[in-house]
């Protein structure tokens, strides 16, 4: 079969943070890494670069890879995968999940898990709700290694237990997960919960286990906890945070209850975790060789949630997960089956348009949640896959009907209309932005709906966020390749050379590149701008960790490579020798989602499955963007 090669990356900290935990236990050598060398494929295979290893709900840090050592069995190593790529698209049903489960290998279908896994397929209803599905956790030891599954439970569930919702709410929790063996039938059952409140006091605590019938277990549990608050931030108060419980049942008996909470508020921040949980873990006599192993090696270690248990015959035990810091990446070239995909016929894709005249994208906030969204930016990159013929018309004018009703004043555009807040922003608004702004203006200056005039006024406003000043003495790393005269990304009072966008610089560039076709005088920004390309371009070595500083507001290279292609479409020959280095880059085009734009730190995460059918349709049926003569129109 063919393939296709593309440029993939994977966080530096694994195989680091692999390669010294089998240093240390050299069991591990014969299935940790195996392990992680599996389940790290359809990240890479995906293309999606940081963003498939930085939106898991499993990790602070967004890693989709998690390691737990305990007290109680110190010589023991936890580690939970998710499986789940962060798409929109991605099924994170129990179904799905068992497919994956059987090709990482844990093991082939039989009785004991078919059970287990329909018992949580109905818990799970309606599975579209949710939000992580169900974790991969492998249980490693010098014996052997076993596999446990944690699954999400919707809000209202209580998967089989004798408590209610209601009464769950009542005591202020709620049910998040239940975690089980699915190869052992009769293997204790683990069933988690999140506290109500970002406050909780010893009180608090000891309602919980009156509540789950371990009061007996208080006289253990609350003298740990106190120990463990002269460490807290304001000693012997519990930290606004989040807190949760576990409880493990076996054979309907209570085994253990445990208080989680998030390791980093506990102890204060991330730094102050190792040196506050060994202090607290000397004075209990108690140790994680494995951890402080790794802790001593001065290894970059993001820690994520602290666990106070106590079992039924009386012991305590404190835990800890941990996950590689994913901060800096190494470049994989990964070799992908070629799929051979027909595009949709042309009608099938204009009748995608929703009633407002917008395309639709999706974006994952950070609750992990999933919404849809008709924005500006979207719709205007499907216009540029489309040419003005009688079957596009109809489908051009709406959506030329909806960009325009994104200005928020005369030149300024913003990512949706005024009227269009979506709710899941909340309080948070987005302010008209260069980018918007400039991809609007060119389309409806190319579609006929604004004149040259109204382009010179839009670039007359957009002047008002030029950067005016660059010094390489000084530490912003923008400093190294910005030029002035190039253009900020927000349009407010608040410029900084942070939101300096290669990408939005590149769509002011086609911009521009009208009142050079329209042979007006020298213009010093045009010159500026591509300029500054060239420079950045080089600046990076065409290295990820550089490169994607180049463009903060997109989520893969390869939208900027769409940017320069459609600015080469439109005459802008200059730009070739940049595609040529930005090829390495490019997505196949028979994907159907990928990483389209992102917040500034990542988060909201945009997909588009509409700008990816049109994409296929462009490059297969309809033009290249180097076979065509540009120009605007008449």
């Amino acid at each position: 079969m063919m393939s296709a090669r593309i440029t993939a990356v994977l966080p530096l900290g694994w195989r680091t943070l692999a390669e010294n935990l089998c240093q240390d236990a050299p069991w591990l050598q014969a299935t940790l890494l195996p392990d992680i060398t599996r389940f790290s494929q359809p990240y890479l295979s995906s293309g999606h670069l940081a963003s498939a290893f930085t939106h898991s709900l499993l990790a602070w840090n967004g890693c989709p890879l998690e390691f737990t050592v305990s007290t109680a069995r110190p010589q023991a190593l936890s580690c939970t995968l998710d499986p789940f790529l962060p798409l929109y698209q991605q099924q994170r049903d129990i179904e799905t999940f068992h497919h994956l489960y059987h090709a990482f290998g844990a093991t082939s279908r039989n009785a004991s898990n078919e059970a287990h896994f329909h018992r949580v397929a109905q818990w799970q209803k309606p599975a579209a709700s949710l939000k992580f599905g169900s974790w991969l956790g492998r249980k490693y030891s010098p014996q052997g290694v076993s596999s446990k599954v944690y699954s999400e439970i919707l809000p209202g569930g209580s998967a089989g237990l004798d408590y209610s919702a209601g009464q769950l709410a009542q005591a202020g929790l709620t049910l998040l997960m239940v975690g089980y063996y699915p190869e052992q039938p009769n293997s204790p059952v683990e069933y988690y919960f999140q506290w109500h409140s970002a406050e909780i006091s010893v009180d608090d605590i000891r309602t919980a286990m009156h509540f789950f019938h371990c009061d007996a277990l208080q006289t253990v549990l609350t003298p740990l906890l106190q120990r463990a608050l002269a460490y807290s931030p304001e000693p012997g108060l519990f930290p606004p945070t989040t807190y949760g419980f576990s409880v493990v049942y076996h054979q309907q008996q209570l085994e253990s209850f445990t208080v989680f909470t998030i390791a980093p508020r506990f102890f204060g921040d991330n730094e102050q975790v190792s040196v506050k949980l060994n202090a607290l873990l000397v004075q209990e006599n108690q140790a994680m060789p494995i951890l402080w192993s790794l802790i001593q090696q001065q290894l970059k270690l993001q820690f994520n949630v602290l666990g106070f248990s106590v079992n039924t015959e009386g012991s305590s035990a404190i835990s800890c997960t941990f996950s590689p810091q994913n901060q800096h990446f190494e470049e994989v070239t990964h070799s992908l089956p070629r799929r051979s995909q027909s595009p949709e016929a042309l009608p099938d894709l204009l009748s995608r348009q929703t009633a407002s005249g917008a395309f639709l994208s999706h974006v994952r906030a950070p609750n992990g949640r999933w919404y849809e969204d008709e924005n500006a930016f979207v719709t205007a990159q499907v216009l540029r896959t489309l040419d003005y013929t009688p079957e596009t018309a109809s489908c051009i004018d709406n959506a030329l009907d909806f960009l325009t009703s994104c200005a928020t004043k005369p030149y300024h555009f913003a990512f949706w209309p005024a009227h269009a807040h979506p709710s899941w922003m909340g309080e948070e608004v987005i302010t008209p932005d260069v980018d918007d702004t400039a991809i609007i203006t060119e389309l409806l200056y190319k579609y006929r709906r604004i004149s040259l005039d109204d382009v010179r006024q839009t670039l007359v406003s957009l002047r008002n966020y030029q950067l005016t000043r660059v010094d390489p003495r000084l530490r912003e790393p923008q400093h190294q390749w910005a030029e002035c005269l190039t253009f900020y990304t927000w349009m407010d009072n608040d410029p900084n050379i942070t939101q300096l966008d290669c990408c939005v610089n590149t769509n002011v560039l086609i911009l521009l590149h009208i009142l050079i076709q329209a042979q007006e005088a020298p213009i010093p920004d045009y010159h500026r701008i591509l300029a500054m390309l060239n420079g950045a371009l080089a600046w990076s070595g065409n290295h990820y960790e550089k490169i994607s500083a180049l463009t903060p507001y997109y989520a893969h290279p390869n939208e900027w490579l769409h940017a320069l292609k459609y600015a080469d479409y439109r005459g802008i020959k200059q730009v070739k020798p940049l595609l040529h280095r930005l090829n390495k880059w490019q997505l196949p085009a028979a994907l159907n989602e990928t990483p389209l734009y992102c917040r500034h730190d990542g988060q909201y995460l945009w997909t588009s499955a509409d700008l990816n059918a049109f994409r296929l349709w462009q490059t297969r049926k309809h033009y290249e963007y180097f076979s065509h003569r540009s120009g605007y129109a008449e």
